[in-house]
């Protein structure tokens, strides 16, 4: 029962945005149960990608409510869709994710028009390298603290 908790825990953890820190937490707590990275890794990777899917697919319902789509058409301005051509869907689901997370990049590629078949690829990308990303940071951090 403990290690479906544990497990549990990291796939819930893997599903919460970014910017709450839900990844690297569920890499550290899959860190501190010594499971293998080889494992560890494509779980958070995949947890994240359904979590972004769906984030995705709900930004797409929101259009379908009146005051949210006209609120949209407004704010769909000639300088934000120049800004997003400009850095694209892979800018956006990189150094956008970096920076934000992946839920406001993917409501934003949503709200711009982005087709969700155009979403798949750099999102599991953009998954895969954040998990080895989190990995290394919360492996190092660890060791740093075991130093001291």
């Amino acid at each position: 029962m403990n290690t479906f908790l544990t497990w549990a825990s990291i796939v819930g953890l893997s599903a919460t945005p970014n910017l709450i820190l839900g990844p690297s937490v569920a890499v550290g707590v899959g860190i501190a149960a010594h499971y293998s990275p080889w494992i560890l890794l494509p779980v958070v990777a995949v947890s994240g990608y359904v979590e972004g899917l769906i984030v995705a697919w709900l930004a797409d319902e929101t259009l379908k409510i009146g005051v949210i789509n006209r609120w949209i058409a407004r704010m769909r301005t000639p300088r934000a869709v120049a800004f997003a051509n400009r850095w694209g869907i892979w800018g956006g689901l990189t150094a956008g994710c970096a920076v934000l997370g992946q839920e406001p990049i993917l409501v934003a590629l949503r709200w711009l028009g982005v087709g969700m078949g155009r979403l798949w690829v750099p999102l599991a990308v953009s998954n895969a390298v954040f998990a080895l990303i989190y990995y290394a940071v919360v492996q190092f951090g660890l060791d740093q603290m075991a130093g001291f």
